[in-house]
């Protein structure tokens, strides 16, 4: 046996693994935080540390991804790199850049006598944490961290299937939610006074995160036909989070809708007050995957597909998470592009909304086709041939690019998102005009450019004032579910949702491919 010592921040931990072993086994099973997007399938080539000493030499697939200057100083890639000898790796600092983490007040400090409590959308990529005032329920601050489970894939899928392989992952990933939560928590930097004042939490998320947290078991929503163990409510799950609270602390976790809907759509339809209107009402909740929520003001009907993965950049060749340096927005003009980066730095990848709003640009000037198709002889931008996949440079200096394969994966998520929405209009009988309110949300929707979602069509072409981004969904429907009444009526909400399954919709499919298609700027004019 080897010892390796891994390196994160001011923490240093020491094991021991055999010869051969890879890195990134190596580093998860110590609970520690790296992304693994792929799953360490070595497809991603993302999963980047740096290696001060042993490990083996590299293979053909970190040469791919990987530039020799990198190489050159130790740069890895940890589902590839295998322990070789007595092995240290550096982890990168993980920092989460969130439209989550907000301070919205300083009543909690200054009204000591009012009880509070932690809303907790416990997101597949980002986990946010809401200090609520128990009184009237108003939410004070908000805070975010990663979601470290991203270890075993930036999909729940991923993430189900090592939890089926074996009872040690399975474990793990507990572990690790847990250990999320707490990061979101600590986030708020809430001094020991102020934690001792939390009375309730409340915790959301889809069905995977929700099964993986309370240790349901997950064979039912791993296979077919998809459905939770347990749908039903637990009003208080005691020793959940028993590193941070006692029993007098209520862990209150609220019912799952079915399927792929959990309680974070649940919340949603609360906040957006879907048992309370009377006019037609989409939400669509965008983040690693899609919810869809629809009312006609009387029934309501809610579907979740798998349009994440684009979205968050997982699958882009240079996609990327909102950190430093990640592509948000750009704007086209005089042959070249304009971007706006996170932190305002030089521009290193694309976010899922940089994406959007690249594509939509480059549909504007005919680079792109309705089709989706690529011009690659076009008069702006240099094109080049990698591993058989034609790149068209975004920039000058050709360190961000975009592929026809980029492009295409664009068009499967949102057209998954659009055949969703079309498909709930039919189910109650409306059509896209009826819609008087239209909520983009989550981590991703809650940022979305309107008019770039409108041209690309991922929702119907509406005015833009019906359209509205609102982040915190979840986050501040979770809130709510921190009354006894507001429990209560989250039970309601979940009794009256139908959930509809859309891989046994037969026409999902055929809406399905209707909806990959563009909106030309012609049909916009």
């Amino acid at each position: 046996m080897r010892e390796v010592n891994i390196i994160y921040g001011e923490e240093k931990k020491v094991t021991e693994a055999a010869d051969g072993e890879i890195l990134g086994d190596v580093v998860a099973s110590l609970d520690l935080p790296i992304e693994q997007p792929c799953a360490g399938r070595g497809t991603c080539g993302r999963c980047k540390v740096l290696i001060e000493k042993g490990a083996s030499e590299p293979d053909e697939v970190e040469e791919t991804y990987l530039s020799e200057s990198e190489l050159s100083i130790g740069t890895r890639l940890a589902c590839r790199a295998q322990v070789h000898g007595d092995t240290q790796v550096v982890l990168s600092a993980i920092e989460v850049h969130s439209n989550k983490v907000f301070r919205a007040g300083n009543r909690h400090k200054r009204e000591k006598s009012v009880p509070l409590g932690l809303a907790i959308d416990f997101g597949s990529t980002t986990v946010a944490a809401y200090l609520t005032m128990l009184d009237n329920g108003e939410v004070v601050a908000g805070g975010a961290g990663l979601n470290q489970q991203r270890v075993y894939g930036a999909d729940v899928i991923s993430r189900l299937a090592a939890a089926l392989q074996s009872e040690e992952h399975r474990e793990r990933l507990q572990r690790l939610a847990l250990s999320s939560i707490y990061q979101a928590i600590n986030s708020l930097k809430l001094s020991k006074s102020l934690l001792g004042r939390i009375e309730k939490v409340s915790i959301v998320g889809n069905v995977a995160m929700h099964h993986l947290l309370v240790s349901l078991p997950i064979k039912t929503i791993a296979t077919m036909p998809f459905q939770p163990f347990s749908a039903d409510p637990i009003p208080h799950k005691k020793g959940l989070l028993d590193g941070l609270f006692n029993d007098d602390v209520q862990i209150m976790i609220p019912p799952v809708i079915g399927g792929f809907v959990g309680s974070d759509a649940l919340a949603c339809l609360a906040y957006f007050d879907f048992d309370r209107t009377e006019e037609p009402t989409l939400a669509v909740d965008l983040g690693t995957n899609g919810e869809v929520l629809l009312t006609d003001g009387k029934k309501i009907v809610t579907a979740s597909t798998a349009a994440g993965p684009a979205f968050e950049g997982v699958d882009i060749s240079c996609g990327m998470r909102a950190v430093e340096g990640a592509i948000v927005d750009a704007s086209f003009d005089d042959g070249s592009f304009t971007f706006e980066t996170i932190g305002d730095e030089t521009p290193l990848g694309l976010t899922g909304s940089g994406l959007l709003k690249v594509v939509n640009e480059l549909l504007r000037v005919g680079v792109i086709e309705p089709s989706g198709r690529l011009m690659v002889d076009n008069p702006y931008f240099a094109v080049e041939t990698v591993n058989r996949l034609k790149r068209i440079y975004l920039l000058e200096d050709r360190s961000v690019w975009l592929t026809q394969k980029d492009i295409r994966e664009l068009q499967k998520a949102k057209g998954a998102i659009r055949a969703a929405v079309e498909i709930l209009l039919q189910k109650l009988g409306l059509a896209s005009d009826d819609l008087r309110r239209v909520i983009l949300t989550g981590s991703f929707g809650g940022q979305l450019d309107v008019p770039s979602v409108i041209a690309l069509g991922m929702l119907p072409s509406l005015p833009q004032e019906r359209i509205e981004n609102i982040p915190n969904g979840a986050g501040f429907g979770a809130a709510i579910f921190l009354s006894e009444e507001g429990f209560e009526r989250g039970i309601r909400l979940a009794n009256a949702s139908t959930q509809i399954d859309l891989d046994q919709a037969a026409e999902f499919h055929e809406v399905f491919v209707e909806s990959l298609h563009f909106i030309s700027p012609e049909e916009l004019s």
